[in-house]
């Protein structure tokens, strides 16, 4: 870059002699330009100190703290060859200083011993991104893109799937043929694994016999189909060691992003409950989340001590408000502050649910120049976690306790009937466990007696009542659904607690109630 003609022409026939690719700039705004359209593709950048625009020490400074991902080396040109103007511009950023006029051969030179720092810094970068063993990126590189990859799909609404697996018996290969064979196993695992993705997959070894791939734009079905193929890629395969051939098989864990998923973490967390379920039914298989939901009601048939033959409905809250994907951020928005509500479900015009919208996804565009012109359907999470009303109290618990992710919906036949969270949980073990063994005076444990959890129950929701009676008159008409729904909102709460003091049946009860309220 330099806004003298000459100096531009001459430079470029001095470089292009030597094989390099040549792009030239008059100005700042010009390079700028140049630069963040295709920052990745350069590897040098000379240019003049003076310039129309601003000055070359300016750029320097932009270029290495914003423009640039990859190490760029800079070369300043300029005839103020000071000492302190040298200082200024290697303390900018400057690799290098080239005295104007220009020198051929000493333009060279300078180039080439860029060249070579370049090759030492891609050297050093490779050791240090990249497993030695298998070659594949490491755990470290792999969150780093994953995080990128995440705000991608969830700003434009994309499939993302998260692919975990590990060898199956590999300690058995080490204690067989010796730790020298398990790296070739290693070695060989990582090369047919890298021959498997796509160039946009994220791909790396994520700890001991473990790797992990992020495969974009790929459903939980899609990648199911991608992760069979490996494993009877690597099934079928024999690894030839220096004193033995052996086969290895795998087991493979999938998740793909759901709507109440906070971060990428949570993602990578359930492909590894998948993979763990993979393992513990007899490994070498695929297990997807739902697989993982199917396999954990199919084992509860048996009636669990502490949770009984309870039910998903009992411990459920009935959902009091919804939305439609046809809404505008600001209406969802303004909803959301009236009802003091943090999020809703989004339901579309046949009530089947469709997604989760939060207050910190409406707060993310709420700031556009055009939020009424931006629906809810352009930013609400998909694929929300269901599941059944009559599934086993339990199988929900041991979800919600092995992952991070706080609560769910239930819903049947597509439309939400409830939403169930660990607070949920721990409030029906409060009123149906914990109550039945409470301390009793004078020592021991003992039944806390039923008709007093009823009768403060029934009269904190006869309160709750009158109250709300009563302030009917002090509200206008279009403060009058807010107020019915904070009302509500409480209400639900002893109304649960009444139903969880009647004992066996309850569940059932509570699950009928509700089924025929929403048909009418």
């Amino acid at each position: 870059m330099d806004d003298d003609r000459l100096i531009r022409t001459l430079m470029h026939e001095y470089l292009s002699r030597e094989g390099y690719e040549v792009v030239l700039a008059e100005n700042c705004l010009e390079a700028l330009s140049i630069l963040e359209e295709a920052s990745n593709e350069f590897k040098f950048l000379v240019t003049d100190w003076e310039l129309p625009d601003g000055s070359g020490i300016d750029l320097i400074r932009h270029v290495r703290h914003v423009v640039c991902s990859h190490y760029m080396y800079i070369v300043m040109a300029t005839s103020h060859g000071h000492r302190d103007n040298l200082t200024r511009a290697l303390n900018a950023g400057a690799d290098d200083f080239l005295a104007k006029p220009i020198d051929r051969g000493e333009l060279i030179a300078r180039m080439r011993a860029g060249q070579r720092i370049l090759d030492l810094e891609t050297r050093l970068t490779h050791l240090a991104n990249s497993d030695l063993l298998t070659g594949l990126p490491t755990r470290r590189v792999f969150e780093e893109l994953v995080s990128k990859e995440w705000g991608r799909a969830r700003r434009y609404r994309r499939p993302l799937s998260c692919v975990l697996f590990d060898i199956d018996y590999f300690k058995r290969v080490n204690d067989i043929h010796g730790h020298a064979a398990g790296d070739q196993v290693l070695r060989e695992v990582g090369r047919v694994f890298a021959d498997s993705v796509r160039d946009s997959d994220i791909i790396c070894r994520y700890g001991g016999e473990e790797f992990c791939a992020l495969l974009p734009e790929a459903t939980s079905e899609q990648a199911a189909i991608w992760a069979e193929k490996l494993r009877k890629r690597l099934s079928e395969r024999d690894i030839i060691l220096d004193s033995a051939v052996v086969n290895v098989t795998i087991s493979m864990g999938i998740a793909e992003s759901l709507a109440e998923m906070e971060d990428p973490e949570d993602l990578v967390e359930i492909a590894d409950q998948c993979l763990l379920e993979a393992k513990g039914s007899g490994r070498n298989q695929v297990v997807c989340f739902n697989d993982l939901k199917q396999a954990a009601a199919e084992s509860a048939n048996r009636v669990d001590p502490i949770f009984g033959e309870a039910i998903a409905a009992d411990a459920m809250t009935q959902v009091v408000s919804s939305v439609t994907p046809e809404s505008s951020v600001i209406e969802v928005s303004q909803f959301f502050l009236t009802y003091r509500i943090p999020s809703a479900p989004v339901v579309n015009k046949d009530g089947l649910l469709v997604g989760v919208v939060s207050d910190k996804d409406l707060l993310a565009v709420a700031s556009q120049p055009d939020p009424y012109s931006t629906t809810i359907d352009q930013v609400m999470r998909r694929n929300p976690i269901c599941y059944p009303p009559d599934i086993p109290l339990r199988v929900v618990w041991e979800f919600l306790n092995r992952v991070s992710i706080r609560s769910l919906f239930i819903s049947q036949n597509g439309k939400t009937l409830g939403i169930i969270s660990r607070q949920s949980i721990l409030r029906w073990l409060a009123n149906s466990v914990w109550k039945k063994s409470a301390p009793v005076e004078g020592g021991g444990v003992g039944p806390v007696s039923t008709p007093q959890r009823i009768e403060t129950a029934a009269r904190l929701l006869a309160d709750a009542s009158r109250k709300l009676s009563d302030d009917v008159d002090q509200f206008s008409e279009d403060d009058h659904a807010a107020m019915v729904i904070g009302s509500v909102s409480q209400m639900q709460e002893l109304l649960n607690e009444l139903l969880a003091s009647v004992g066996e049946g309850g569940g059932a009860m509570h699950l009928d109630s509700i089924l025929e309220s929403y048909e009418a």
